[in-house]
């Protein structure tokens, strides 16, 4: 058995493991706009097209709200799946599942054309997603006081993004025959295999689920959760104008003032946001195997975070399910 989830793991690992070669929903962020007034003054500078401050203005806001869009859905849909019932895997118990999520995602328009980028929130390389789909292995060891570990590998389907997500959960009530089972969980899910990009979620769920015994050889559990989402993100200094290409030289151009290899390039800052969703499923177990499928509503929200006025993030629908292995 453990032979079959170190496999697992493995594979999902190569799947996720990044490559040369783009991928359809690999993400160009600078293709958002710069999130700064200056740069957009600079950058129609260069073209000899005359802006206002204010047309400056409403660009970067325009370009700030996609970022957080973006950033608030993609992180949604990479920790949308729980997949678990609030009770563990039992003293020293392990559980490994296969696992398949998929999000609903929207794209869009926000703001006006500007030529060299776009007014949709996913800045993909050749697909605009309505649907992100995430194969998964999930990893959970319990331990003594009814405390639960575990890990998730996800894999962002077509792309060469992946995440890593820790985990921990406490079930507070658990085996008891008349009353159900109630856990504390937590979770922490970070994006890798977009370097420029830095991106988190951290979730925690109250969650309650009732086991039912059927032919004395399998169970039935349906289980539900209440999920307190804080999504973080930020990143690196982009070039916003990269036509603008010295590589063939080792230096730039004589004469060029040093302040045009800058004036262009800017950050998207920190980002901040506090979500609601709420998820429910059923777990089959049988033996050692156990099936699992569930459902995850977010109801949409219009978060409040320092220099990002106007986002407002839609509602969306998730599903996940799981094949799994319990000993």
């Amino acid at each position: 058995m453990r032979r079959l989830a170190l496999l697992a793991v493995a594979v999902l690992a190569v799947a996720a493991a990044p490559s040369a070669r783009a991928e359809p929903l690999d993400v160009d962020l600078s293709r958002l706009g710069a999130p700064d007034p200056g740069v957009w003054t600079a950058i129609y500078g260069q073209r000899n097209v005359p802006i206002t401050a204010g047309e400056a203005d409403a660009l970067a806001q325009a370009s700030r709200q996609r970022f957080a869009i973006l950033s608030t859905e993609l992180a949604m849909a990479l920790s949308s799946a729980v997949l678990q019932p609030a009770s563990t895997t039992g003293h020293s118990g392990w559980a490994v599942d296969l696992e398949a999520a998929s999000m609903a995602v929207h794209s869009d328009p926000v703001g006006v054309s500007t030529t060299g980028f776009t007014r949709s929130v996913w800045p993909t390389q050749s697909t605009e997603p309505s649907q992100l789909y995430m194969p998964s292995v999930h990893v959970r060891k319990s331990f003594p006081w009814s405390i639960e570990m575990g890990g998730r590998l996800i894999y962002l389907s077509s792309s060469n993004a992946y995440a890593a997500q820790a985990e921990g959960k406490w079930a507070v009530c658990e085996g008891f025959e008349a009353i159900p089972d109630f856990a504390v969980r937590g979770a922490y899910t970070h994006l890798f295999g977009v370097p420029e990009w830095s991106l988190s979620s951290t979730e925690v769920d109250l969650m309650i689920s009732k086991r039912f015994a059927m032919m004395g050889v399998m169970s039935l559990t349906p289980y539900a959760a209440a999920r307190f989402n804080w999504v973080s993100a930020s990143s690196e200094r982009l070039d916003f104008a990269p036509a603008r290409d010295f590589s063939a030289t080792p230096q730039p151009p004589a004469g060029t003032p040093p302040v045009d290899l800058v004036s262009t390039q800017a950050a998207f800052p920190s980002y901040k946001a506090t979500l609601y969703r709420t998820t429910v499923g059923v777990k089959f177990t049988t033996y050692a195997v156990a099936l699992g499928l569930e459902g995850t509503y977010f109801g949409g929200a219009t978060p409040k975070s320092a220099g990002y006025d106007g986002v407002k993030i839609q509602s969306s629908f998730g599903a996940a399910a799981k094949l799994g292995w319990e000993w």
